[in-house]
């Protein structure tokens, strides 16, 4: 075989090597390439799924907070109206009936200490309950997005503030009612031997005129504290 024969060979395998060594090369690169466009792929259905995660997330928590305001504030009426049966207690010791007998009315005087000593601590929880709120309030909003916890934080002071300036004023202008009560039951204390209980016209009576316009007066400061709670007490 000539020179020139085994150029043309040596040539010719050579192109085949190349060849063989260039079709794996684009295999390997086309491999690559796959592998690349999978992990893209996943990462982008990982995130993807992050992304509907975390707005889930998001979403429960503000069902969290929707639900922890409609329970806050339920339990709040709740314990209020629990407050409001209560203190009718004082509203039926100082009916005339139960002035009857000088030992009914310093058994009145008795329950009626205690009675409003009981009312100022159920006042004082009530109150608490706002503070015990924001305490329980807070691991929500610090799972929640930066804007999220704006808008709650934002909504919960409104309520928050409303409520308790609602309930503080009532408080303040019901321990008024409650002290001219507890004075009107220890004057009828005082004076226990003397008062006459007029039944019929439910009205409590003394022979001794002075005594009667204190009475009266009394009496008469029970009504205007009253009458300054009247329409918040209807709102409460």
């Amino acid at each position: 075989m000539s020179i020139k024969s085994w150029n043309i060979l040596l040539v010719l395998a050579l192109l085949i090597v190349l060849s063989g060594g260039g079709y794996i090369l684009y295999q390997n690169n086309q491999q690559k390439q796959a592998e690349i466009a999978k992990a893209q792929a996943e990462e982008q259905a990982r995130i993807a799924e992050e992304t509907q995660r975390k707005k889930q997330e998001q979403t429960a928590l503000m069902q969290s907070f929707e639900d922890f305001l409609n329970n806050f504030l339920q339990d709040i009426n709740t314990q209020v109206h629990e407050y409001k049966q209560a203190r009718t207690v004082m509203d039926e010791l100082l009916k005339p009936g139960n002035q009857s007998t000088p030992e009914y009315i310093i058994e009145n005087a008795r329950l009626a200490e205690g009675t409003v000593m009981s009312l100022q601590l159920q006042m004082e929880d009530i109150l608490k309950q706002f503070e015990k709120a924001n305490a329980n309030l807070k691991p929500l909003i610090e799972k929640l997005t930066p804007d999220s916890q704006d808008h709650v934080r934002q909504t919960w002071n409104k309520i928050r503030n409303e409520n308790a300036e609602k309930f503080m004023t009532f408080f303040e202008l019901d321990q008024e009612v409650l002290s001219a009560q507890l004075k009107l039951i220890e004057f009828y204390k005082s004076h226990a031997q003397i008062l006459h209980t007029d039944i019929e016209n439910k009205r409590i009576t003394f022979d001794d005129i002075t005594l009667q316009e204190q009475e009266a007066m009394l009496r008469g400061k029970i009504m205007a504290a009253k009458a300054t709670q009247k329409n918040l007490f209807k709102k409460i």
